[in-house]
């Protein structure tokens, strides 16, 4: 393709040039592209659960099991697999950027985390033509044993997923259609956790700590073809259908086992030399609807949707389960900035999902309802060490939630109060089963951000939740009640608006709760009453800086950590200790 130049000849392609688009933009008739992020803001946070906007609890390692700290309404509402821990790791559908990149595009970042956590992103992209765009993208993780090595170097997790895209446009742009293949494997090395003591120091000793599990491994690997194609008849009624392929395999293994695997387990049921549970799902889901805007002030769409399901475990019969549904949504801008809208899902079964909001630009208010049904791994599982069946009925729960913002020339706050009622939780209990609240369970979060600048350049970001959890079924949820993230930082441009800067510290301070412990055969977090998670307060140094295209950053994480100290992210499980991060990202736009 033609180079794109300037009266001077210079090269103008950049992150303005290139831009991209989501399957939700497109779903939703909005055709603005977004223009490429080329922030420097939180470039030091590249591990999954510190970069994300949903707060998780973590195994102290990256590419280890997560579980979000704070309960939210799940969104689908059918079966399930019911083994969540590796999700956050999982590109989804919606997630995915589909290029109209004019020249060829390359975004490369490599992170050397210390103590052996290495991550590589890389992305290509490029258009054949001015209607049609192809590109894959590598994702990397491989981090090392942060505790009980019995070796140097003695990786934990490998995980690699790799996609490849496709996104073309008819001249007119009557048609347009997307669709990638992705697959992503996960394998981790489970510890169990450290065998504790009642000397504290010896909570610490991180590479030398003795852990329960020396030879189990948990695997993720998932595989999904998808595809996106619309046809507009006009601006009011377009014509749109998704249609999906998946699979989800999960296993987890213990070969052979040990002295220390005996100790561990609660029970063994099949083999006494080896445990090789395993579950995979297969899905098809199509959906076919109409959508389009009215005037540019109202957007809506309808649809049909069609889920089949076979779930199989290694020692079960096939299980098969057909889902119907009906659904759509509306949004209706009444000025520039008001937004009124809503959207609704409803099942054959009865289970649904509905959403109403309503923004602008100091308000945001929503209420959320949703019926659920269980998993399929809540209600049946036989493995080496555990066996169940049940038949839970759905999860109901309902979601308040509003914030308020307010912005002036050195200070923007932004307040919010989320207010949440669930029946019929599931969870994992105390002997590490599933279970069912018959008691409501009453979630108040109430949360606020303070965003201060003074003496021009110095900047202090806050963010406080305090969370209550009551309701006779309080004790079947775990939340820590207050949690601070904090962000000190100076941040200018210098040498002629060549070179951009952030300099400062990262804070983060957490109370002291009875966090639920992690189950590596059946990759859940489940009740436990013997070890509080002490509250903790880290302080991480950073520098990031900016030139051009190439961004560089450093980071020492958990600097105020002392000697034979340390906090814990998980019961029996150490957060991350003291580790200087470098990192790298370099975009390439011609």
């Amino acid at each position: 393709m033609a180079q794109i130049v300037d009266d001077s000849t210079h090269l103008v392609y950049g992150p303005t040039s290139t831009r991209y688009i989501l399957m939700e933009d497109m779903k939703h008739s909005d055709t603005l592209y977004h223009v490429m992020d080329t922030s420097i803001h939180n470039m030091e946070n590249f591990e999954t659960h510190r970069k994300s906007t949903v707060d998780y609890q973590d195994l102290g390692n990256n590419g280890t099991a997560l579980k979000p700290k704070y309960y939210s309404i799940p969104t689908t509402i059918g079966r399930t697999t019911g083994f969540y821990a590796y999700d956050p790791y999982v590109k989804s559908a919606e997630e995915f950027k589909y290029y109209d990149s004019k020249s060829p595009f390359i975004n490369l970042e490599v992170d050397f985390g210390g103590k052996g956590r290495p991550q590589v992103d890389f992305s290509f992209s490029r258009n054949i033509n001015p209607q049609w765009n192809v590109g894959f993208d590598v994702n990397h993780v491989s981090s090392e044993k942060q505790i009980g090595t019995s070796s140097l170097r003695e990786n934990q997790v490998k995980t690699t997923g790799i996609d490849v895209y496709t996104f073309y446009r008819s001249i007119n742009r009557k048609y347009q259609m997307m669709f990638h293949v992705y697959r992503i494997d996960q394998t981790i090395l489970e510890t169990g956790g450290i065998e504790t003591t009642t000397e504290e120091k010896d909570y610490y000793q991180y590479l030398d700590a003795n852990i329960y599990l020396t030879n189990a491994q948990s695997f993720d690997k998932r595989t999904r073809l998808f595809l996106y194609h619309q046809y507009s008849l006009k601006p009011f009624f377009e014509l749109y259908n998704s249609i999906e392929r998946s699979n989800v395999v999960n296993k987890y293994t213990d070969t052979p086992l040990t002295d220390d695997s005996f100790d561990y387990y609660d029970q063994i049921l099949i083999r006494t030399d080896s445990t090789l549970d395993a579950s995979s799902m297969k899905q098809t889901k199509i959906e076919a609807g109409i959508k389009g805007r009215i005037a540019q002030r109202i957007f809506y769409s309808a649809y049909v949707k069609r889920r089949d399901l076979d779930y199989r475990y290694r020692f079960l019969e096939l299980d098969h389960v057909g889902e119907n549904y009906l659904g759509g949504d509306i949004k209706i801008h009444i000025t520039p900035t008001n937004t009124l809208g809503g959207q609704a899902e409803v099942m054959d079964a009865g289970n649904y999902y509905f959403r109403g909001f309503f923004n602008n630009k100091y308000l945001k208010a929503s209420y959320t309802s949703s019926l659920s049904a269980p998993s399929f791994l809540s209600e049946s599982y036989f493995g080496n060490h555990y066996e169940w069946y049940n038949s839970f009925n759905s999860t109901f729960a309902n979601s308040i939630k509003g914030s308020l913002y307010y912005a002036l020339p050195f200070l923007s706050l932004e307040p919010e109060v989320d207010l949440s009622t669930v029946d019929e939780y599931i969870y994992f209990g105390y002997d590490k089963t599933p279970k069912q609240e018959s008691n409501p369970i009453l979630i108040n979060k109430y949360s606020v951000k303070a965003n201060l600048t003074f003496i021009k350049h110095m900047h202090l970001d806050n963010r406080l939740v305090w969370n209550n959890v009551s309701g006779q079924g309080a004790n079947a949820m775990r939340i820590p009640d207050w949690n601070y993230f904090g962000k000190l930082y100076y941040k200018d441009i210098v040498f002629n608006d060549f070179m951009e800067f952030e300099l400062g510290f990262d804070l983060r301070w957490q109370s002291a709760y009875y966090a639920k412990a992690y189950d590596p055969i059946t990759q859940q977090f489940h009740l436990q009453d013997d070890f509080e998670l002490p509250s903790y307060f880290t302080s991480d140094l950073f520098f990031v800086m900016k030139a051009n295209n190439l961004t560089l950053f450093f980071n020492w994480e958990y600097l105020n950590q002392g000697r034979d100290k340390g906090y814990f992210a998980t019961p029996y499980y150490p957060g991350q200790r003291r580790a200087i991060d470098l990192g790298i990202r370099w975009m390439f736009f011609d």
